[in-house]
């Protein structure tokens, strides 16, 4: 995997597909957050979907460190232990479908007018959420945000 670009993550509304991924998952470095200044974004998860009519479009996923809630933003334990989970597993790959979501999550999605690309990213989203959260990251100084593009 390419520890690298950016880790991104988004959701894709639209019908139940199975997406293509590429080859790697790119992994970002830390990006400040233009919005805020006590928080800084430390990976950036970004992922080329699919979508079902044959066109593609891109997913991002990114690692908020509140930089009053950590030890010093950047090697506060937790950052690291996310950065290395996070870039250890090859995110391509993670298989990501409309599927995941009911019928009634999916036209729950639909009728707010989200897009399969922003609903396949926020599948991503709980996937990554998930191995974070199992892992004791989440929490405590440690968000995610999920959009799409990046």
């Amino acid at each position: 995997m390419s520890v690298a670009a950016a880790m991104l993550l988004s959701g894709c509304a639209g019908q139940a597909i199975q997406a293509t991924p590429p080859p790697s998952t790119v992994v970002a470095a830390a990006t400040p957050d233009p919005a805020a200044t006590a928080q800084r974004y430390d990976l950036t998860v970004e992922r080329p979907f699919t979508l079902s009519d044959g066109s593609r479009a891109t997913g991002c996923v990114q690692v908020a460190v509140d930089l009053a809630t950590t030890t010093d933003g950047t090697a506060d334990p937790r950052v690291v232990k996310a950065r290395a989970l996070l870039t250890r597993h090859d995110w391509q790959s993670e298989p990501v479908s409309l599927d995941e979501l009911s019928a009634d999550e999916e036209k729950i999605e639909k009728d707010r007018g989200e897009s399969e690309q922003v609903m396949l990213a926020g599948i991503l989203m709980n996937h990554i959420s998930k191995a974070l959260t199992d892992a004791g990251l989440l929490g405590d100084g440690l968000s995610l945000r999920g959009h799409v593009g990046c």
